[in-house]
């Protein structure tokens, strides 16, 4: 790494790559992902590009990511230092490599190694929020020469398609062990791309099992729901596969026996109703191009994206668009930190505010800040007991009024921190939510949430909904750990139901 005081003080550019639908990367052997070239006439005849192996096959457990000269070998360019990073969404740094030279002959630079595993499940979050990696690369002129401050923003999506599809299996009682039903999808010419089929084995356990016909599909995900009879949905589990061959994608979590012997919950008029999502990447990703570029000292807005398409303005505005353009911009101020004059501290991140928009919408912080406690004298305000996640979810909330992706266990942290800090319209979101995805698998997690944090009216939804499906709810091995860690509610629920009888 070079300390050299000169080379420290010149202006750099920097080089912002987001990749979409990374989850969907399928490169193989070595292959990589390319990002737009970036060349600009202040440093003569250089031009750079990026890229990133997302399954070296010598590196297993990561993920490696370069910078690569490209430009004529006919045309001597300058000897450059660099330094690579990968960012979080909201511009923060998540992992950074030493400034490293490369010299005037070298094509390649040093790559920058991180963890699978921490995009892919223990850092999911940061590393992926929206589905996207985000990388960042800063160039400086070692010659002694200065350049002009510039930022240049690339994109690079893969492609994905999705196909959500109802799927009845009629005469369900009568499918044997040595039978199939199909389900086809098919593409805009109505030539089928893939097959899903449904089957049993001897012991009655139900397989979804699928077949490629399109042999450019490289990487699918699928996750199936099976339908209850009162419209509530049993979540099957969920599936990522990149073979290209048959494939057992699933297996329900009932017995053909046990749906029969339920057929009342299961099996309305003979139908297993099931619910799918299914979507898939080509293997195709498209290059892009360089979207913007910033000249001079500017506050970088490493997500902000810029519609390049020309068009006449409108000649009249909506009030449906303004409070777009609103809430486009707060989310602006919220992501760039803008004038940030608090800062929310857990204890592995810190998050820049504002203390009006915490204050307009937290009656909590409006006190924190209006009186004379520690938070309004040191400007932070430490959360330990909040995940990053949650702060992340709550105050995108705040600033923009979204619930992104919601899911249940996000759910679940979201409404108690929504409840601590008394953002009511949140809560009362996170309480819905939570309502209308019950289940027997979850139902204890509800009955304790609401019971902890003196919520009526979801206990109560909670209760009705143990009495609807008592046999399933009362009989699981989830209800009996359940009643011996919080004997006082479950018989409070047990003694509610016998009541209503």
């Amino acid at each position: 790494m070079s300390c050299n005081a000169d080379i420290e003080s010149k202006s750099w550019l920097t080089f912002f790559w987001n990749v979409e639908n990374y989850s969907y990367c399928w490169q193989k052997n070595d292959s990589a992902v390319f990002s737009p070239s970036f060349k600009v006439g202040m440093i003569e005849n250089a031009a750079w590009q990026l890229l990133v192996y997302p399954n070296e096959d010598n590196e297993e457990d990561f993920i490696s990511y370069f910078l690569r000269r490209a430009c004529d070998d006919n045309l001597e360019t300058p000897e450059i230092e660099y330094e690579l990073a990968i960012l979080a969404e909201d511009g923060s740094v998540l992992q950074i490599n030493e400034r490293e030279r490369m010299e005037e002959d070298s094509e390649w630079g040093s790559e920058l190694f991180f963890l699978r595993q921490d995009v892919k499940v223990t850092r999911k979050e940061a590393f992926l929020s929206k589905d996207t990696l985000r990388f960042r690369c800063r160039v400086w002129r070692t010659d002694g020469q200065d350049v002009t401050p510039a930022r240049f923003f690339a994109r690079t999506v893969l492609n994905v398609k999705n196909w959500n599809f109802l799927w009845n299996i009629e005469g369900f009682s009568s499918l044997k062990s040595d039978e199939t039903a199909a389900y086809e999808i098919r593409s805009e010419s109505e030539s089928v791309d893939m097959v899903f089929s449904i089957s049993m084995n001897e012991k009655g356990i139900i397989m979804i099992c699928m077949e490629y016909i399109d042999t450019s599909i490289h990487f699918l995900k699928f996750q199936s729901f099976i339908t209850v009879t009162n419209g509530t949905q049993i979540d099957c589990g969920k599936r990522e596969t990149s073979t290209f061959v048959e494939d057992v994608l699933c297996t329900l979590p009932f017995t053909k026996k046990y749906l029969m012997d339920n057929k009342n919950l299961y099996l309305e008029n003979d139908v297993l109703a099931l619910y799918c999502e299914c979507s898939w990447s080509d293997g195709f990703a498209q290059e892009g191009e360089i979207e913007r570029i910033d000249y001079g000292i500017l506050s970088p807005s490493v997500n902000k994206e810029v519609n390049t398409k020309s068009c006449s303005p409108p000649t009249e505005v909506s009030p449906f668009d303004k409070m777009l353009d609103l809430k486009e911009d707060f989310h602006c101020l919220y992501a760039e930190g803008i004038f940030s004059d608090v800062k929310l501290r857990t204890t592995t991140q810190t998050f820049p505010a504002h203390k009006n928009i915490l204050s307009i919408r937290s009656p909590v912080f409006r006190a924190m800040f209006t009186t004379d406690m520690k938070e309004k004298i040191q400007k932070c305000v430490d959360i330990s007991d909040l995940e990053d996640d949650t702060v992340r979810r709550m105050l995108l909330y705040m600033y923009t009024n979204d619930l992104e992706d919601l899911q249940w266990e996000s759910a679940l942290k979201l409404y108690a921190a929504a409840d601590k800090y008394e953002i009511l319209a949140l809560k009362s979101k996170c309480c819905s939510f939570l309502k209308c995805n019950l289940c027997p698998n979850n139902l204890c997690d509800a009955l304790v949430l609401a019971d902890m944090h003196v919520d009526s009216d979801l206990k109560e939804a909670a209760q009705i909904y143990a009495f609807e499906q008592e046999k399933e709810v009362f009989q699981s091995s989830q209800w009996m750990s359940f009643a011996k860690t919080n004997p006082a509610l479950a018989s409070e629920t047990m003694l509610l139901k016998w009541s209503k009888h």
